[in-house]
């Protein structure tokens, strides 16, 4: 199978041009998203992917998985859902594998994501991060991304509008 079957493809996402594609996750391309590794660095802010993929799957998770493919193949994962308790979407298991960091695509990332937001009609977008990954707290501050007094488990929340 080619990697790049349009039916993969999530309806709002822009083609290779743009650098990368947000695609459903599925038989093709599970691997490759579970074998994404971050640096030593960042072990302590974020999951393996297959615990996200797991979480995804079982239960009534609201989450919906995502594979970030760029010309080099699986870059990264990044998962999406809408809080069944407030409506809003967040965004949640942002991994940009370590050998493909630095080249903005996190960034494109949230972005397409919060575009899909604002087409949905979604009031608000949110995410959670751990207070200590400054990383993180930069990226989303630079997309608009507001700090609210909330936690998520230990994890404090930031939201926008879409």
């Amino acid at each position: 199978m080619s990697r790049r079957e349009p039916e993969r493809r999530v309806g709002w996402q822009a083609e290779m041009r743009d650098e990368i594609v947000l695609e459903e996750v599925d038989a093709d391309n599970w691997r490759a998203c579970a074998a994404l590794e971050v640096g030593d660095e960042q072990t302590e802010f974020v999951a393996p992917v297959s615990y996200y993929l797991a979480l995804c799957a079982y239960g009534d998770s609201p989450w919906r998985p995502l594979a970030v493919r760029a010309r080099d193949g699986v870059v990264g994962f990044v998962m999406w859902g809408r809080d069944p308790a407030d409506g809003n979407f967040w965004i949640g298991g942002l991994v940009i594998d370590r050998r493909h960091q630095r080249r903005g695509y996190g960034r494109k990332v949230v972005r397409k994501l919060l575009g899909h937001a604002a087409a949905e009609g979604y009031a608000s977008a949110a995410l959670s991060y751990n207070p200590r990954n400054s990383a993180a707290r930069a990226l989303y501050a630079g997309l608009g991304f507001e700090e609210t007094g909330e936690f998520e488990g230990s994890e404090t929340v930031a939201r926008r509008p879409p």
